[in-house]
């Protein structure tokens, strides 16, 4: 399909061409939620998205919406209707910044010509942007790619405060913030949780047989497996030179414990290539749950396991009293 043209005139429009493809790539990895009451109108902000190489997902009324948020809290950007069933789109975005914000989640509303005063009402309760019916395919586009690309801009420098250069990861100060807001909220709603704090074997003697250039290498990778292997709300975060931190939101103990357990099996069995080098490592993890403690509790108690996990041999995976 034809998703946009260009005249053949100057460099600004071989650089738009750029731009352009740049962001539909960039789209990819990008779900929308449409939500509309018409399914005629459904399907054609769909097809315009869809256009964009936007991943999409559409739902008939609020409810519907919300729902969808259960398995996919990646959920990027909601394009949503006034007039619907169950519940409507002021109530839909009321609800979904009680736990999303701006940056995280964008929201664009879209309004009759019919209301002036209904945009001013859906910025007021947290939409990004709004697009009046009837509306073109370019304003419309420009209006989707305007958001996203505003959340990316955060993001961007969000990562340059919150993040570990090196891993990508949270880094320690802010993850000790964050769970010390998480922590108390879990406590208060009764959430349960796992906290484990994870550890490189001998990772002096990969240093001094390697190189500390290589090491660094093999700390990155040992965050991308463990960041892969969490879920999107969940934490992952450098506390130190090899060691990690990861918490993993409202899980049985029975799962978060064999989540661990197959984490370190999966690390010690997949050797780390690097160049011309193949590097094994194994990795030591304490572990505690989490639900009636705070955070510097908690984290004493995943510690006193770690050392334990050392004590013991080190490759394994130990389990705080606490639990």
């Amino acid at each position: 399909p034809i998703v946009d043209y260009v005249y053949k005139g100057n460099m600004d429009d071989v650089n738009y061409v750029f731009a352009m493809i740049d962001r539909l790539l960039k789209n990819r990895s990008h779900k929308v939620l449409v939500v509309d009451s018409s399914m005629a109108s459904r399907n054609r902000i769909k097809a315009l998205l869809q256009s964009q190489q936007f991943q999409v997902l559409a739902a008939a009324h609020g409810e519907e919406a919300l729902s969808y948020f259960e398995d996919n809290d990646d959920i990027r950007l909601v394009v949503t209707d006034y007039k619907m069933p169950v519940i409507d789109g002021m109530e839909l975005v009321l609800t979904l910044r009680k736990t999303y914000p701006k940056h995280i989640l964008g929201i664009i509303a879209v309004t009759s010509s019919e209301d002036e005063s209904m945009a001013a009402k859906f910025l007021k309760h947290g939409a990004n942007d709004f697009i009046v019916a009837p509306f073109g395919k370019e304003e419309f586009i420009s209006r989707v790619n305007n958001t996203i690309e505003a959340q990316e801009n955060i993001e961007k420098i969000a990562n340059l405060v919150n993040m570990d250069p090196m891993t990508g990861v949270l880094n320690r100060r802010y993850f000790f913030n964050e769970m010390e807001k998480y922590s108390h909220e879990a406590m208060q709603n009764g959430e349960s949780y796992i906290l484990g704090v994870i550890d490189i074997d001998h990772f002096k003697s990969i240093n001094d047989t390697h190189g500390h250039e290589i090491g660094d290498v093999v700390i990155a990778e040992l965050a991308i497996r463990l960041k892969d292997e969490a879920k999107g709300s969940d934490y992952v975060a450098r506390l130190s030179g090899e060691e990690f931190a990861v918490v993993l939101k409202n899980i049985p103990k029975n799962k978060a414990v064999a989540w661990f357990v197959k984490m370190r099996a999966k690390i010690a069995s997949e050797p780390i290539i690097i160049k011309d080098r193949s590097i094994s490592i194994t990795v030591s993890i304490g572990l505690v749950m989490g639900a009636d403690f705070t955070f510097e509790e908690l984290l004493d108690e995943a510690d006193s396991a770690l050392f334990q996990a050392k004590k013991l041999g080190r490759n394994r995976v130990e389990i705080s009293d606490g639990l």
